[in-house]
């Protein structure tokens, strides 16, 4: 009874807090309490009603929990919320060991309402990011869509660490939408370390600063030739916090397990890097890819978009064996739309140097995905973390806007106004 008491507890602090961010957007408000009542809706489903159902609880779940439960009976509370803390997914079964502790129960019903806590949130970032880089309207649609992303809704309430991973990112973005709008360093400062924090549980934001860093220094050369002395000092500062957050978590290993731990980006060569996360052997019924592998440099130039593909839009139809590799197929249908919308939204995007900074991270964290994923069914996980950035970027993924939001024209989003010109 206790442990249904504090989980319950948590979903009623989540909406205390919607209302809370959400006092003048009503409209907001409604899609963000649909968000948690799908995510409730998934767990309790889950939990109570159909234990075991494919792709309600996600194989790594256990191992999260049995790790976490280690923490939880041989540290004590006051050890748990002292440093040093591990990183990776070490990190996430410590933060489930931490609220075991502070609560005094296994539940993992806790663990789930904590996640869905930041899951909603995530959609909060995300609306807060659209609506910098495109109109209120836009951002509505987008969090709606997110608010009932299927793999989403399955995602954040698992007892695993894609929620927070999310958040953390999103926040990241968020903060450097700011920056880039708003011109405040500070905001610079935040988007780096929630860029840090996200890393510290999964690699995959480490990439994204890393993108950054590459389209600061190539804003900087254009910058160098026109003649733009404030671009180029506004850039050189933002290239150098990122370079700083770059350093701080490569001479820290913070997050950085994947690639060998402490000074891992130093420690190994390029080629020794290349063999590590390229040549691991493929198994399993939804491995894809098998027997291609990665030996020097010139190999990953022409596998990176080949990796990129599989990674985005598989399962493939030939590669169906069945009937719940539809649910993916479905998924990856939903990825090639947004990303169609990204390509048709590019003159757009192209425009704003805070969306193009935005699709360089993008683009770095699917290539750090692409070469770390073997098989469809963990690429399905791991592509819902980037999806809350990635339909920032495509306001041309619009079939559903009049449906969900727009009753007359006249409240019609930019890209629409776009096209009635051109008629």
């Amino acid at each position: 009874m206790y442990d249904i008491v504090i989980a319950w507890s948590v979903v009623l602090l989540t909406i205390l807090l919607i209302q809370y961010y959400t006092k003048e957007e009503a409209q907001l408000k409604k899609i963000l309490l649909i968000a948690l009542l799908a995510r409730v809706g998934v767990m309790v489903l889950d939990m109570y009603i159909y234990p075991g159902l494919p792709y309600l609880t996600a194989a790594d779940a256990g191992r999260f929990q049995s790790r976490a439960l280690a923490f939880y009976h041989n540290l004590s509370t006051r050890e748990l919320l002292s440093p040093p803390y591990p990183s990776g997914s070490a990190l996430y079964s410590y933060m489930m060991a931490i609220v075991y502790s502070v609560f005094g129960t296994e539940d993992r019903a806790i663990i789930r309402t904590v996640n869905i806590m930041a899951g909603v949130f995530s959609i909060y970032n995300a609306y807060l990011i659209s609506k910098m880089l495109w109109t209120q309207k836009i951002a509505l649609q987008n969090a709606f869509i997110l608010a009932l992303f299927p793999l989403l809704v399955v995602y954040s309430q698992n007892p695993i660490r894609e929620s927070f991973v999310v958040y953390f990112m999103t926040l990241g973005f968020m903060y450097f939408v700011s920056w880039y709008k708003l011109k405040k360093p500070h905001y610079l400062v935040l988007s780096i370390v929630g860029f840090a924090l996200s890393t510290a549980l999964h690699m995959a934001a480490l990439m994204a600063l890393l993108a950054l860093a590459v389209y600061h220094m190539w804003v900087i050369s254009r910058s160098v030739f026109s003649g733009k002395a404030y671009t180029i000092m506004h850039t050189a500062f933002a290239l150098l916090v990122t370079a700083a957050g770059l350093y701080y978590l490569n001479t820290t290993g913070w997050g950085l397990s994947t690639l060998g731990g402490e000074g891992a980006i130093g420690e190994f060569g390029v080629e020794e890097l290349i063999e590590r996360r390229g040549g691991e052997e493929r198994t399993g019924r939804a491995a894809y890819l098998v027997g291609m592998s990665a030996n020097n440099p010139v190999d990953v130039i022409w596998q990176t978009p080949v990796r990129m593909v599989f990674f985005l839009f598989t399962p493939f139809p030939w590669m169906m064996n069945s009937i719940w590799d539809f649910v993916g197929l479905f998924d990856a249908l939903l990825y090639l739309i947004i990303f169609w919308g990204i390509y048709k939204s590019f003159p757009l995007i192209r425009q704003d140097p805070a969306k193009m900074a935005l699709l360089f991270m993008l683009i770095g964290m699917v290539i750090a995905f692409a070469w770390g994923v073997t098989n469809f069914g963990t690429g399905m996980r791991h592509r819902a973390k980037i999806v809350c950035v990635a339909i920032c970027l495509a306001p041309h993924f619009y079939p559903l806007r009049q449906v969900v939001f727009d009753k007359a024209k006249k409240g019609a989003s930019v890209v629409w106004k776009s096209r009635l010109l051109k008629a």
